[in-house]
């Protein structure tokens, strides 16, 4: 191992502690989307202390630590929010936001990029350009992204290259996985309304039942992958909740 390599690696051991309860820290205060106030609020105070400047773009946080010699700039992107997932109250970091938890790994997203800034805030002197970091809110939702590109985070200066990582549970402790361009696909919604005509259960043909209709599309909607995505492609569409309400009460002629 290179013998800066070396010394790095050697820190970064040191700070598990800190790790450690920077991530249970925010682990406790999951918000979700655009929500993000203690969550940036942790992120600000904790960059204050590193000695790191930066401005806020809403709940979002974008920090740059400068070296004294001129080089490329690199960004490094954690998102910031969680999920509306209730949490058991099991442990003793547990979700203090009840319906919130950071599910997705987030809270260990921002804890790294911190200890990232905390490790080259050390070594400031030793830089050559500069480092960016994003803290990017409202990822697990869309356009969590675009205000910070607008408010120019890839500019002033330049950024070179842009890291993103995400916690990969299948992957053994300890092990990296990396590539260059896109590692994950980028996630939409859509939102499917079907209206029938309600009957009798025991006279279906006097309606037209939204319930098999829906199965229909469901089951139809799955060839889009198999039958339109090129199998060298990767593609997955899912349909995640299934809700079905009476609008109107229709009685037929007789009942009483």
């Amino acid at each position: 191992m290179h013998p800066v390599a070396s010394d790095i690696y050697h820190d970064a051991t040191m700070l598990a502690g800190w790790l450690i309860q920077i991530r249970r820290q925010l682990h406790m205060i999951p918000e979700l989307g655009n929500e993000e106030y203690k969550t940036s609020a942790f992120i600000q105070k904790t960059l204050q202390e590193l000695g790191i400047p930066f401005e806020t773009v809403g709940t979002g946080v974008v920090a740059l630590l400068e070296g004294p010699r001129p080089g490329r700039v690199v960004a490094i992107r954690a998102d910031m929010d969680a999920l509306p997932i209730a949490e058991p109250e099991n442990r003793p970091y547990a979700s203090t936001h009840p319906g919130r938890m950071h599910a997705c790994g987030h809270d260990a997203h921002m804890a790294i990029a911190l200890g990232v800034a905390r490790l080259l805030a050390a070594r400031r002197d030793e830089l050559r350009g500069a480092v960016r970091f994003l803290f990017q809110p409202a990822e697990e939702t869309t356009g969590g992204a675009l205000p910070l590109i607008r408010s120019g985070c890839l500019e002033r200066p330049h950024v070179d290259l842009v890291l993103g990582l995400h916690v990969l549970p299948e992957l053994p402790a300890g092990m990296v996985e990396c590539k260059y361009g896109a590692f994950y696909g980028a996630s939409d919604s859509i939102e499917i309304e079907i209206h029938g005509s309600s009957s009798h259960a025991a006279y279906p043909d006097r309606g037209v039942d939204a319930i098999v209709a829906a199965a229909t599309v469901i089951q139809s909607l799955q060839t889009l992958i198999s039958r339109s995505v090129s199998p060298l492609d990767h593609a997955v569409l899912t349909i995640g909740t299934i809700h079905g309400a009476l609008r109107a009460t229709y009685w037929p002629t007789g009942c009483t």
